[in-house]
């Protein structure tokens, strides 16, 4: 009997551990202009309401020592659900200064890129740290051109 009571309380606990978790995992963390996901990553909507975009850096946090990977994912807006074949640019600020630009990395400077899953992984190295901006243009959605929008994400790279 005590047995069976200590394996009661043990579920109990269980249950009201991933009842918790599961809370704290699916409440996204709102800042001023994005929400931060469980993930690491930054979700925010287009400035035309297209799309949402989700933005993963990493390693986290950003440093100016090795290689970060933008993992970058276009969604149908307000889901979790990837749009495919979306036409797009990756640029990043310091300042007021391009530092790159995924378009011309490619060889085409300021004509979009496509992927048709709707997921990408940019790499960029930092050469110091700072204050920075990424700025994703979507140009089209599944083959259909749109009035270009942007998501804009602002974040600190440290020594």
């Amino acid at each position: 009997m005590k047995f069976m009571l200590n394996n009661t309380r043990l579920n109990i606990l269980l249950v009201a551990l991933l009842i918790i978790a599961a809370g704290i995992i699916s409440l996204p963390v709102t800042l001023s202009t994005f929400a931060q996901t469980s993930s690491g990553g930054m979700k925010k909507t287009t400035n035309g309401g297209a799309l949402d975009v989700l933005l993963q850096p990493s390693p986290q946090p950003i440093a100016n020592k090795g290689q970060t990977s933008f993992k970058v994912t276009f969604l149908q807006k307000g889901t979790d659900k990837v749009e495919p074949h979306i036409d797009y640019d990756f640029v990043i600020m310091n300042g007021k200064k391009q530092v790159f630009e995924a378009s011309q990395l490619a060889g085409q400077p300021g004509k979009p890129l496509h992927t048709a899953e709707g997921i990408v992984t940019i790499p960029y190295t930092f050469q110091s740290p700072g204050d920075y901006l990424v700025n994703i243009m979507v140009y089209g959605i599944l083959f259909n051109p749109i009035r270009p929008e942007s998501a804009e994400y602002s974040f600190k790279v440290t020594p």
